[in-house]
Parts: structure tokens; C-alpha cells; sequence
């Protein structure tokens, strides 16, 4: 259910008056759908699984920019082998599922993946802005009720070396734009995510989900610092001649 209460009818020396319960912004309408609960992880039409949202190390779409980086970074220095989470929307790629919660002045998203928050600002709400130097992992996000929808615009994003693809080493700039449109279709909820960024995209990238309900969140994540590196013994790096890099013990 909408963490946004009904409102309700009461009379006040003689009229009859509509009045917001306590944490209710908006009265539910056609415009704000019920995305309020667990959901399953997003699958491709079809039943590709994931092939519809995996943007590949040769995608046409990418630029020259985005192949040189791709194939002077080597998996070595991946800030995954560190516990770093995954971008979005490389984030939606990975089979945990999510949470939505809708509140009178923000929705916000949890992943199953990474034990990650989002919070999305919703317009018409007073919020905070990033100053014109500040950039974040996940982006500023602004939200708003569309035709049925939220729709979600995320920018302000830090570089990110696997800001696109942690598989592929492809990365996004501090240009990358985010749009999500979450809908509801019977039962089920439908995203739709389109990403630009100019540096490393000759043109967006899109691809469509479908999410059924979910029960749980499923289990809790974690990430071993030392499991997650070990794993790199089996990788070769590029440059065999640089000194071997000495990770931070956090």
C-alpha cells in the first residue's frame, strides 16, 4: 500500500470539510500509482533474463573514448574488488530484488544488491541541491507523478570507471543522465530506463523490465573485503612491469 494516507471527511460546526491525514501529500489519484512494496528482480521480455539491459564491452553505441578507457583499464583497479556497489543502472543487471517506499515528499529505493538507498526528491517539495561542485556515487535524483508514472531524472553523477558496465570496464562521466519511469501493470511493475552521457555514448541506451511482487527482500548482503580481492590471483594485469598495487585496508 501508499505510505500516503486517504484523506477523509469531517464536520466542523456544521460544514463538511476535506482534510489530509498526518503524512498524506497528495490525494491518490490516476496520476500516482501504488509502487509502495517489495519487487522482484527485473526480467527482459521474452525471458532473456538479462540480455536486454547488458550493455556489451562492443556495443555500437559506444564511443571511441569509451573503447580506449575500456582497453587501457584492466580489471585489476575495478573498485568492485573493493566492495564498491554497483552503478545504476548497471545495479538493475544483478538478481536481488527491491523495495519502493512512497512518502509525501520523497520515494525512496532499496536494493537488495549492495544494501543500497536511494532517495529520490519528488517536485513541488522543498529538498536539498547539490552545490555546483558536488557529485555523487548514485546522482541527485528529482522525481515527479506522470501519466500514471514516476518518473525519475538523476544526474550529478562522480566519474565512475564502471559507471556503465563493472564487467565490461566501461565507464560514465559526470555528463551521465539518468531517466527511469516506473508504471504499474496489473499486478506487476514495468521500468523503463534510458541513460545518455555524451563522453561515452553515441546515443542512450534504453531497455524495459518487468518486476512481479515480491515477499522479501531475500537475503542479507554482505561483502568480504578480503574474499572479494582474493579473487583477482586470477587475473593477469596489463601492466606486469608497474609496481604491485598496495590496497587500503579498510
Amino acid at each position: 500500500m501508499l505510505s500516503m494516507r486517504m484523506n477523509t471527511l469531517i464536520k466542523i460546526a456544521g460544514f463538511t470539510c476535506l482534510l489530509p491525514l498526518a503524512g498524506y501529500s497528495q490525494a491518490a489519484s490516476d496520476d500516482i500509482p501504488d509502487l509502495d512494496g517489495l519487487w522482484s528482480f527485473g526480467q527482459c521480455p521474452g525471458g532473456r533474463f538479462l540480455g536486454c539491459m547488458t550493455l556489451q564491452e562492443d556495443d555500437p553505441k559506444l564511443t571511441d573514448r569509451a573503447l580506449a578507457y575500456q582497453a587501457a583499464f584492466d580489471e585489476m583497479a575495478q573498485p568492485k574488488y573493493d566492495c564498491a556497489p554497483m552503478p545504476i543502472p548497471h545495479m538493475y543487471t544483478d538478481p536481488y530484488n527491491y523495495r519502493l517506499e512512497q512518502l509525501e515528499d520523497r520515494v525512496r529505493i532499496y536494493y537488495g544488491k549492495d544494501d543500497v538507498v536511494r532517495t529520490v526528491w519528488l517536485e513541488g517539495h522543498e529538498h536539498p541541491v547539490p552545490a555546483i561542485n558536488e557529485f555523487l556515487y548514485f546522482g541527485h535524483a528529482i522525481g515527479k507523478y506522470e501519466d500514471g508514472a514516476l518518473v525519475i531524472t538523476t544526474n550529478k553523477f562522480t566519474f565512475d570507471p564502471q559507471g556503465l558496465n563493472a564487467d565490461f570496464r566501461i565507464p560514465s562521466s559526470t555528463q551521465k543522465e539518468l531517466t527511469e519511469r516506473f508504471s504499474r501493470d496489473g499486478d506487476d511493475i514495468v521500468l523503463e530506463v534510458s541513460t545518455v552521457d555524451t563522453f561515452f555514448l553515441k546515443e542512450p541506451w534504453t531497455f524495459t523490465v518487468r518486476s512481479t511482487p515480491a515477499t522479501s527482500m531475500g537475503d542479507e548482503w554482505t561483502c568480504e573485503l578480503d574474499g572479494a580481492r582474493r579473487s583477482l590471483m586470477f587475473e593477469i594485469s596489463k601492466y606486469p612491469e608497474d609496481p604491485e598495487a598496495q590496497r587500503i585496508k579498510y
